[in-house]
């Protein structure tokens, strides 16, 4: 088993936790099925790549 640890004292933002994390798996379906093990409800997401100057987000 591996571990991931976020060492966040300033806080972190969900969007990008998310899009690092998608970045790691390489696999949305994989993300959002152990996504769905959570069993936290009242939330949708959106997955798109996008280029602006120059610069992937």
């Amino acid at each position: 088993m591996n571990t991931l640890y976020f060492d966040c004292s300033s806080g972190i933002s969900g969007n990008m936790v998310l899009g690092a994390l998608l970045e790691i798996v390489g696999d949305e379906n994989y993300l959002l099925e152990e996504l769905k093990k959570l069993n936290v409800n009242g939330y949708k997401l959106q997955i798109s790549k996008k280029v602006k100057n120059g610069i992937a987000k």
